[in-house]
């Protein structure tokens, strides 16, 4: 059994999406079948993955490839839990305070 948190947690009115699940969310847009060409959501997915880089994460390089080729696996999404916890509350809640003041 995993120890991994899960992404998505079914609440009353929709989900509770962990950091690491909006990380995977934003790459399927961004790298999915039908891709999204907005800079902006590719701009998130690099602040994700600086913030990792910079509290530690080693294999930010091979996560954003993964993520680059869809890759869902338990492997990509241990990876994205792991460089969500090394970039830390603190980074996390800048990256989502700067998607909500996108329009």
């Amino acid at each position: 059994m995993s120890t991994t948190p899960s992404r998505f947690t079914p609440i009353v009115d929709g989900y509770d999406i962990q950091p690491a699940g909006v990380l995977i969310l934003l790459a399927d847009e961004v790298y999915g079948e039908n891709p999204s060409k907005s800079p902006q959501l590719k701009n998130i997915i690099d602040q994700f993955l600086t913030a990792a880089r910079a509290g530690g994460f080693k294999q930010s390089d091979i996560l954003e490839t993964l993520l680059a080729t869809g890759e869902v696996s338990h492997r990509v999404k241990d990876m994205a839990v792991a460089a969500c916890d090394a970039a830390g509350p603190d980074a996390i809640e800048r990256i989502f305070a700067s998607m909500r003041n996108k329009d």
